[in-house]
């Protein structure tokens, strides 16, 4: 009986190919495993499991084990494994042996790349924060604690003041300490137009006609690709256009090296030289009284002959001093102009219906301007 129980071991043994495990009673059940206790294997390896159990004095009844006889070993996951296979012999003796096998990491992590990302672009002082992550394959054991380092700490600023073409790096560690490191590159680009200064002519401001006025203005790129041209619609201190009334506008275009063009446009008003009206008018609001009636002389310089077409379409005009929001009534009148002087007349016909009353005469000139003048009539 003995001979053939040790002929099954031995066969058993063959099929398994490692040696019987240690029982703690020669009569007890021996168990086999297809591997070392202890053995090592690279991630991804194909080992395929066997056991078999035998008994020196009996017959096995049970022979079992913690996963199927021909699967694979998981060596998928890195780190240590382990297998039982428990045998029972028909008088009930039972021996449970767990070995364990460790699957080694063989594979470097990977770094996913958020910002900055390789090839990317920023505008130059624009905020941007290090954002990247370290990770390790399936199956792998982690990244280490503090294993994923870069050039700049996870969300920090990045230096975007500065033009140019830049690398950055990260290295990622594992628990198996496999380590990789990878470097990118990024830029930083100016995207921001040269700044203007346009000082003359000063956005929304009155010139009189004809007055002489030089363009001023400059252009900068601090910090930028560098200036490449500032040019105006007219040479820096040449005279602006005043010869003609109304609105007038004036640009500057700056150039920098990248590429980038700026604009600065103000608009000036060109309007006559009004020195105000001469007596017998006041001040607006005072009112002069005059006899109803009789012709009104308003008397104004312009600083010169600007010839006889200084008045808007429908101007001027009188309106009843109560209701100044009412539409002026177009007045009669001659306008002359004297050049001994330099003093423009206009003589507004009254009528004496206008007696105990108060009007205002309303002056829109050629250029855009609205005078008043205030009267009270008399009998």
């Amino acid at each position: 009986m003995r001979r053939g129980l040790a002929v099954t071991f031995l066969a058993l043994a063959a099929l398994v190919g490692v040696p019987a495990a240690a029982a703690a009673d020669p009569a007890d059940p021996v168990v086999y495993f297809s591997f070392d206790d202890g053995m090592y294997y690279p991630q991804g390896a194909v080992a395929t499991f066997g056991y078999a159990c035998a008994s020196p004095v009996s017959a096995i009844v049970s022979c079992e084990a913690s996963q199927p006889m021909g699967s694979q070993l998981d060596t998928f996951h890195a780190g240590t494994h382990s297998v039982t296979v428990t045998a029972t012999d028909y008088e009930g003796r039972q021996t449970a042996v767990t070995q364990t096998y460790t699957v080694i990491d063989i594979t470097k992590p990977h770094i996913l790349w958020r910002t900055p990302s390789d090839g990317a672009t920023f505008e130059q002082g624009s905020f941007v924060t290090a954002d990247y992550v370290c990770e390790d394959d399936p199956g792998g054991l982690g990244i280490l604690d503090d294993g994923c380092v870069g050039q700049r700490p996870l969300g920090f600023p990045l230096d975007t003041s500065t033009l140019g073409t830049f690398t950055f790096w990260v290295t990622a560690v594992d628990k198996q300490l496999n380590v990789t490191q990878e470097t990118i590159h990024y830029s930083i680009v100016d995207t921001t137009p040269p700044t203007i200064a346009l000082s003359s002519p000063a956005d929304g401001a009155t010139y009189t006609l004809g007055q002489q006025v030089p363009a001023s203005f400059s252009c900068d790129d601090h910090g930028g690709s560098g200036l490449n041209g500032c040019k105006g619609d007219l040479a820096g201190g040449a005279l602006l256009d005043t010869s003609s009334l109304g609105s007038h506008s004036f640009t500057v275009t700056s150039y920098d090296r990248a590429g980038n063009v700026g604009h600065e446009t103000h608009t000036y008003n060109v309007a006559y030289d009004f020195g105000g009206f001469a007596a017998p008018a006041s001040a607006y609001p005072t009112a002069t009284s005059v006899k109803a009636g009789q012709p009104m002389p308003l008397k104004f310089s312009l600083h010169g002959d600007q010839g006889p077409n200084i008045f808007a379409t429908g101007s001027p005009g009188w309106t009843p001093c109560d209701r100044v929001l009412d539409a002026p009534t177009p007045a009669d009148g001659t306008l002359s102009y004297n050049a001994s002087n330099d003093r423009y007349t206009y003589l507004a016909t009254t009528s004496k219906a206008w007696a105990g009353t108060c009007r205002d005469i309303l002056v829109t000139f050629a250029d855009g301007t609205l005078r008043k003048a205030r009267f009270s009539f008399a009998k």
